[in-house]
């Protein structure tokens, strides 16, 4: 019975850590899994380039920029209801995010691979630290549904794949 209860706790953890990710929206640089339970002939990963587009068995090009893993799920299934299978059961997930980038005065400024939960004190540390020379004026560039958004970030602003982080120079 413990055992049960630990196993479900630990299920919850993860889908709650996911939780920000929900809405995500693929991009560029995404490693996406679609996955039909049951045919292995079906599954494929690969990683999107700008065109957004990738060739599936049976379904042909199918556009994945800028849709959730939801949507494209959803599509694909419809797809291959089209006379292909009964009833498939169609998993669509980002296997490897795209990475976020830090410049500025930290010890070892480029590019790191995205991991959910990431906030900005946590980057920082991934790229070495800050120089004695770096600001507490933390900018993140961020593209959304709006368009480039420029944010004035705080530690425990959350990141998110494809972010540039900016920390400027302080004048002291």
């Amino acid at each position: 019975m413990i055992r049960i209860t630990l196993s479900l706790l630990l299920i919850f953890c993860c889908f709650n850590s996911y939780g920000s990710l929900s809405d995500y929206r693929l991009a560029a640089g995404d490693t996406v899994t679609i996955h039909v339970y049951g045919q292995p002939d079906l599954t494929v990963t690969t990683k999107l380039d700008k065109s957004g587009v990738v060739k599936y068995p049976f379904v042909g090009e199918v556009m994945l920029v800028d849709k959730t893993t939801t949507q494209v799920s959803e599509y694909i299934t419809n797809a291959l209801k089209q006379g292909y299978l009964v009833s498939p059961d169609v998993h669509v997930f980002v296997s490897e995010y795209r990475p976020f980038y830090i410049h500025g005065q930290v010890r070892k400024p480029g590019g790191f691979a995205y991991q959910p939960g990431l906030i900005l004190s946590k980057a920082i540390a991934l790229a070495g630290g800050l120089t004695e020379r770096a600001s507490n004026r933390w900018l993140l560039k961020r593209q959304s549904i709006k368009g480039k958004e420029i944010i004035e970030a705080q530690e425990d602003t959350e990141i998110m794949p494809g972010d540039i982080i900016t920390v400027e120079q302080s004048f002291f």
